[in-house]
């Protein structure tokens, strides 16, 4: 007579109950066994293909938090040159304003 295969995740168990025995409490205890085997095999495999989507959902949020410090970055180098060529600009007319002052002074 011929072992079946162990299902896809089990291992084929020796030392255990059997289900092909002619006890039947030892064929209902295997099959609880394999049973509960399957069950925690499912339960393992879940768990990874939650850990994946964890590991997804974190790359997204590095991904757009990385995103958001650059606009950040951006933005603040933006700003900073606005005031620089705004103060650029006074100095400007400043610097005009007191030419045209000195000028209008020697004319005098």
């Amino acid at each position: 007579m011929q072992q079946p295969e162990p299902f896809a995740g089990e291992e084929a168990d020796e030392s255990g109950p059997s289900i092909e025995s002619k006890n039947p409490e030892e064929r209902i205890s295997a099959r609880r066994l394999r049973i509960a085997a399957r069950n925690e095999a499912k339960t393992r495999q879940e768990l990874g293909e939650d850990s994946q989507e964890k590991e997804d959902i974190k790359e997204e949020i590095r991904k757009s938090q990385k995103e958001h410090v650059t606009k950040l970055q951006s933005d603040g180098l933006e700003l900073v040159t606005n005031i620089q060529v705004a103060v650029d600009a006074r100095e400007s007319d400043r610097r005009a304003e007191l030419e045209e002052a000195c000028r209008l002074r020697y004319m005098q």
